[in-house]
């Protein structure tokens, strides 16, 4: 299973983690106890889960675990705010290409909100099943908060994306619509990961998701 190496922002890591992951193999010690503890809350539940039972999964010592982590609480915020990064740095990464484009204008509106819109439900609800397990785990363990700040962020961006391609059907939203559509769309993302949602998955949720999008996004193109 290939796992994404956990590079956590330096003023967020300093306050969660004991001891930084300067080296390649304190990188796979962390990725092991992060996914030793998806595993076990997938399949266990959080009320009975220990940092003797993560450190036994991981395959070593509870001390080595405590080197890093003071508190399976640690280690929950921690994995909360690694998974945030990753969609974030991911979200990031494509609409930068499509700012840098020769012509960002080529790119058609429906294309460019459905690649969003699968960053959003790989980055919040799917993923493998080590992310999946840990977008579960974000939902339940987040303050509401939190989870509202990562939606808004999102957001955020793709309006400063659309702000700066100028789009010519795409229209950047103002103050209570971006706040409508990003609570639109965490509500939808937070329901699927947690009620496994059977068919979060499929084309037809990505469909109802891009049509949510794209009815906020080129409204105000609609004839008076």
């Amino acid at each position: 299973m290939e796992i994404t190496p956990v590079t956590l922002p330096h003023e967020l890591s300093a306050q969660i983690m004991r001891k930084q992951p300067t080296q390649k193999r304190a990188q796979l010690t962390i990725d092991a106890i992060f996914e030793a503890t998806s595993q076990i809350v997938d399949r266990e539940g959080v009320s009975g889960l220990t940092t003797n039972k993560i450190a036994a999964k991981a395959g070593f010592s509870v001390g080595t675990l405590y080197q890093y982590f003071s508190s399976k609480e640690a280690i929950f915020r921690a994995m909360s705010q690694h998974g945030r990064e990753l969609v974030l740095r991911e979200l990031e990464s494509y609409l930068f290409s499509v700012e840098c484009s020769q012509d960002p204008e080529d790119t058609s509106a429906e294309e460019f909100v459905r690649r969003y819109v699968q960053i959003c439900i790989q980055g919040f609800a799917l993923g493998k099943t080590y992310r999946r397990a840990m977008n579960r785990l974000c939902w339940l363990l987040e303050q509401p908060e939190e989870s509202a700040m990562s939606i808004q962020k999102m957001v955020e961006r793709l309006m400063a994306c659309l702000k700066y391609i100028q789009h010519p059907m795409l229209v950047p939203l103002d103050e209570t619509q971006m706040f409508v559509l990003s609570r639109s769309l965490m509500g939808c993302l937070r329901s699927a990961s947690l009620e496994r949602f059977s068919k979060m998955g499929s084309n037809e949720f990505e469909d109802q998701l891009v049509d949510l999008l794209m009815s906020q996004l080129v409204r105000n193109l609609a004839p008076a």
